[in-house]
């Protein structure tokens, strides 16, 4: 694997080489390979210790496939929608909301999530040791680096997990199947509208509009908007 190198102090933001991980992607290395990656050749020098990766699945439960720095076993391990649910924590905060990207309060933690077409498809949650002090930059950093591992594992593991999930069902699915809020959801992704354009437009919450769409891909049998919208049409559901 490549590495940058160790620094004694944080290098300035501008000098992390980003690129190096768009060419490192191109070779397809496995999200352990990616999630040690990112701790220990982007992201140690500005004090990150450990990071994790996890991605939702059709019927919402949280698949943890990837962690680096941890002493307890993460990878494998199922939350189920009531479980993450229930969490006090930035997990809880990043999966309910598509665009969420931050620190938690004492700027310890980097929370943000994964997504695809416009929608979360999981998280990425990296902790550094101790308050970081250029936190805004740091961030930035972090954000670019999450925007390609983020392409990168929704392209490479969503359909294995969603294969799972749905167990390759096949059965018959029509408007019936679906409730009012649905069909209204399913009529903007139709119409190429965004989370929040349909939560601004039918007055629900952002993430009320993402569990109903998870709901409808579940349903669908499908992974994102594109699909779910030609499922849709073709069913004559919308």
């Amino acid at each position: 694997m490549k590495t940058m190198g160790m620094h004694n102090t944080a290098p300035s933001i501008d000098k992390v080489p980003v690129f190096m991980m768009l060419d490192w992607i191109s070779h397809r290395p496995t999200a352990d390979d990616l999630v040690r990656g990112l701790v220990t050749d982007y992201l140690r020098p500005f004090g990150a210790t450990k990071a994790r990766f996890a991605l939702l699945s059709e019927d919402d439960s949280l698949h943890h496939i990837a962690a680096y720095g941890f002493t307890e076993k993460i990878v494998g391990k199922v939350e189920t929608a009531d479980e993450w649910h229930h969490r006090n924590d930035i997990v809880r905060q990043v999966v309910l909301d598509d665009n969420f990207i931050g620190w938690s309060p004492d700027y310890t933690v980097i929370g943000a999530a994964i997504r695809e077409r416009g929608i979360s498809k999981g998280s990425v949650v990296i902790f550094f040791e101790s308050p970081v002090e250029n936190h805004c930059e740091v961030l930035e950093l972090a954000l670019k680096l999450i925007r390609i591992i983020g392409f990168y594992l929704c392209n490479s593991h969503q359909s294995i997990i969603s294969a799972k999930s749905t167990g390759g069902s096949t059965r018959e699915v029509s408007r019936g199947d679906f409730t009012s809020r649905q069909l209204q959801i399913m009529q903007g992704m139709v119409e190429g509208k965004t989370n929040h354009e349909l939560a601004t437009d039918l007055g629900y919450s952002v993430s009320t509009v993402r569990h109903e769409t998870m709901r409808i891909f579940q349903v669908l049998g499908v992974s994102d908007r594109r699909e779910a919208a030609r499922s849709a049409l073709d069913r004559s559901i919308i």
